[in-house]
């Protein structure tokens, strides 16, 4: 009984799937770039002649994306320096 349990509790342990984050270090200044672009796209599909299905996909969408940026952004105050250089070896 003791091996069917530790057996059940260790599939139990390792079936849950572990979520893989992704980080990006983006400049503020690119950030607004880009979140401007997609308002912008919005409004030319909005004014396009695609279907209204299309251009709702569209809008949906670039929304969907815009939220999960706005939900996930982090602000760090740090201000990234220049990349370390390496030493030259004396001869």
């Amino acid at each position: 009984m003791k091996k069917f349990l530790f057996v059940a509790a260790s599939i139990a342990l390792f079936s849950f799937a572990a979520d893989k984050f992704i980080t990006m270090r983006i400049p503020e200044p690119t950030v607004n770039y880009h979140w401007n672009n997609l308002n912008n796209i919005k409004v030319i599909a909005d004014q396009s002649n695609l279907p209204h299905a299309q251009v709702k996909f569209i809008i949906a969408s670039i929304d969907s994306l815009q939220k999960d940026m706005a939900k996930n952004a982090r602000l760090d105050s740090t201000v990234a320096g220049p990349a370390p250089v390496a030493s030259q070896k004396k001869k």
